[in-house]
């Protein structure tokens, strides 16, 4: 067979498609199947590591003569004979090997066969046929949908050196009290009903964006990002030591970057407060801030720690927990991501593992972050785990209410809403 790899991304369903119409007279000693790298919920935000994945495959297609195709949604379609069966087999169990650390494979056995949709084309030729039609009309879809996305940020522009000053300079000049967001950490209890313990007081990024940068991407550079948020770190301190407000005598949390804490601003801002207000303060620090250069956390965490000051370490994920140390760093607490995939994580292959990360944290110096059902909540209670964060949170508090009284409130909706769907529709304009 021919690879099918050479042809561009763009013309890949189409060639595809091609290919499996001239196999017809010969397709009883011919198989595909259709690589769902679409489905991983982890890696495929790594471009990287898709990149490994398909070079590998392709390594494997030329050693057997097969036709790959890198499809428009980072699936990947394997044509190949009845005599490299046995060869594409291994191939693919090394592949779900490889990625079997992404949440997707938390089932293992579901997951794998989920993974790879296997055709044989003598019996399922025109299944096959009709599959890669589909497949060429999303990708024109997904086309039509880009060309009018890219007419609607026409105007947004990638951050880039050259027109980082001028950023910068708007940042300088503008008023953070409109931009500044608070979001309360708080402890759900048996009752149901959470207690703040403490705020984190953050720069909303979005609102900086429309209020002042409508026409910039932020995010289209991670490290330029990252030193920008590092002059958004010296904006919120300066408003910080000038602002009376009530809310921060109270406890709060503040999420900067280590060169923040080092910099003068944050020295100013530390010689406001004494040692017992200090000690209602919690220090986040971002798990790539601390990694990117050890010593530097390593003086930090010592200076934050000698001079009261709680610190939490911030972004982690079911997949670096294990890997964390929060008492042999120096963290009073870590945070951790929720997903909607976590339950079906810890029922998985690898859940025994997740669970005994927890364990060795400690659950109760854990914050489950950006909870957005119920589910986030009943779940940190099976794991030990009583601090969260995030819009449900936000929901209960605002309206004044449990979990459980939100609860019902939801089922109470969705029982009005199933009534009125069910009643018949009364004529109008007769």
């Amino acid at each position: 067979m021919t690879s099918g790899s050479s042809q561009q991304p763009r013309l890949q369903e189409q060639a595809l498609l091609n290919h499996i119409r001239r196999l017809e007279r010969s397709r009883g000693d011919t198989f595909a199947v259709q690589i769902h790298l679409s489905k991983l919920i982890t890696f495929l935000r790594l471009p990287e590591c898709l990149d490994v994945v398909r070079t590998m495959m392709a390594r494997e297609a030329k050693k057997v003569d097969a036709s790959l195709f890198a499809l428009f949604n980072n699936d990947l379609f394997v044509v190949y004979n009845r005599d490299s069966l046995t060869k594409m087999d291994e191939a693919l169990a090394r592949v779900c090997q490889i990625l079997g650390n992404d949440p997707f494979f938390a089932e293992e056995a579901e997951a794998q066969q989920a993974f790879c949709t296997y055709f044989n084309l003598d019996t399922q030729f025109e299944d096959v046929v009709e599959q890669v039609k589909d497949l060429v009309q999303q990708h024109a879809d997904q086309q039509i949908l880009a060309r009018t996305q890219r007419r609607d940020d026409s105007a947004s522009k990638p951050l880039d050196p050259n027109n980082l000053a001028a950023i910068q300079k708007a940042i300088a000049q503008a008023d953070l009290s409109t931009m500044t967001s608070r979001q309360a950490i708080c402890d759900v209890g048996d009752s149901g009903r959470p207690q703040p313990l403490f705020y984190e007081l953050f720069t909303s990024i979005g609102a900086l964006q429309q209020a002042l940068l409508p026409d910039q991407n932020l995010y289209s550079d991670r490290w330029l990002f990252q030193y920008l948020t590092t002059k958004l770190d010296e904006r919120m301190l300066a408003w910080l030591i000038k602002n009376d407000d009530s809310t921060l005598k109270r406890s709060f949390s503040l999420n900067i970057n280590i060169a923040s804490v080092l910099s003068p601003r944050f020295l100013e801002f530390d010689a406001l407060l004494d040692k017992e207000r200090r000690n209602t303060i919690v220090i986040e620090l971002q798990k790539i801030d601390v990694f990117a250069d050890i010593a530097r956390f390593l003086f930090a965490k010592e200076f934050l720690l000698d001079r009261g000051y709680r610190i939490c370490l911030d972004g982690l994920t079911t997949l670096s927990l294990p890997f964390v140390d929060r008492r042999m760093l120096g963290f009073e607490l870590v945070k951790l991501h929720w997903t909607p995939q976590l339950r079906q994580q810890l029922e998985g292959k690898d859940g025994g593992r997740l669970r005994e990360a927890i364990e060795a944290t400690n659950p109760r110096r854990i914050i489950m972050m950006r909870c957005e059902t119920d589910d986030a909540i009943e779940l940190g209670h099976e794991l030990g785990i009583s601090l969260f964060q995030g819009y449900f949170l936000d929901h209960l508090l605002k309206e004044k209410i449990s979990r459980e009284e939100a609860a019902e409130r939801l089922g109470a909706a969705m029982t009005r809403q199933r009534r009125t769907a069910g009643q018949p529709q009364t004529a109008t304009g007769a």
